[in-house]
């Protein structure tokens, strides 16, 4: 088992590398603040990297930067640590398992990685503490460490399916054959790249091509526009002659930002 630690630097020192030094990972993503103001406390991430590399020969640590107040920063940076750890895995035929300490970071910071959790699998929620708490001390937690598992409920999220067609129609408003920019694409078009191009879908074999086209209508709006216009309420469609265009509403836009950052396992690059 391939482990991955995911940690946000804070005004904690054993409350970050208790965790780390216990499990023993083999990568360590340690996460500072990023946004209007800097992190201002570097002083303890330069301690407990230092504690970490002296203990841990081993683990590869990667740093990084997130704005700790932006949700959608945050958890797009998980989705592209987490997906890239499974593509490492996925080649080396290894198995991986995430921890993420839900101790240190921000309110907003626990928000997203909650949200990980549940999108996303083989994520363990950790969540360190002490008896012996100072928030005016060097560092917040001392003495005994103990950890608190929070627990875990069901959640409801968009299919596979249905992320992977935001995906698709993310891409063509990025990748218009015309070199045009549009905040929309046709439903013939995103229809026939969902079920000839990347084939996401498909309907029982019919010799009449407009009988084929109809049983694609009928499956598209039935499978895929309406969960996403009327139940996640994440794109809508505006008619144009006897097509429609359709959009990402605010809300499904900033969600495929998100999405996109994780492998679903479509190619766009071959098409």
């Amino acid at each position: 088992m391939r482990k991955v630690h995911i940690t946000y630097n804070a005004q904690e020192k054993k409350r970050i590398t208790g965790p780390i030094l216990s499990d023993e990972p083999d990568v360590l993503y340690y996460i500072c603040h990023s946004g209007k103001i800097e992190d201002i406390f570097l002083n303890h991430k330069k301690m407990n990297l230092e504690m970490i590399k002296n203990n841990l020969k081993d683990c590869k640590i990667i740093e990084k930067k997130v704005d700790y107040v932006n949700y959608y920063d945050i958890i797009a940076n998980l989705a592209k640590i987490i997906s890239s750890e499974n593509a490492v895995s996925k080649n080396n035929n290894k198995e991986v398992s995430f921890t993420i300490n839900m101790g240190t970071g921000s309110k907003m910071v626990a928000i997203a990685n909650i949200d990980a959790n549940r999108l996303w699998d083989n994520i363990k929620l950790i969540y360190p503490y002490s008896l012996d708490y100072d928030p005016s001390a060097e560092s917040a937690h001392s003495g005994i460490m103990y950890s608190a598992e929070p627990p875990e409920f069901k959640f409801n999220k968009p299919s596979i399916e249905l992320i992977k067609t935001m995906q698709i129609l993310y891409w063509l408003m990025l990748h218009d054959k015309f070199k045009r920019k549009r905040d929309f694409i046709l439903q013939r078009d995103w229809q026939d790249a969902i079920f000839h191009i990347y084939m996401i879908r498909s309907v029982k074999k019919n010799e009449n091509p407009r009988d084929r086209d109809t049983s694609e209508k009928m499956s598209l709006n039935r499978a895929i526009i309406s969960p996403l216009t009327d139940k996640w309420k994440f794109i809508y469609r505006e008619k144009q002659g006897r097509d429609y265009k359709i959009y990402f509403t605010d809300a499904g836009l900033k969600m495929v930002r998100v999405f996109m950052n994780y492998n679903y396992e479509i190619n766009f690059d071959e098409k």
